[in-house]
């Protein structure tokens, strides 16, 4: 009968140790989960700012540049 109680004991420690892990790995997984959005959300707003820059910037204008200064 001893025996059985600490094998019940050692089932119930097991499972609540089981449930915590898991707990606290879902918890972190949400937590990169909203990091790694919020990167990838920054790094593409970043990429189409660079996209209509070079899209509005006039290349002419550096060829004069270039033909002024670097003669």
């Amino acid at each position: 009968m001893r025996a059985e109680l600490i094998q019940e004991l050692q089932l119930l420690q097991n499972s609540r140790a089981n449930k915590f892990a898991d707990d606290l790995s879902d918890r972190l997984k949400s937590s990169v989960d909203l990091v790694t959005e919020k990167v990838n959300s920054s790094i593409s707003k970043r990429g189409n700012m660079l996209m209509l820059l070079e899209k509005k910037f006039d290349f002419s204008t550096i060829r004069k540049f270039k033909s002024k200064f670097f003669k």
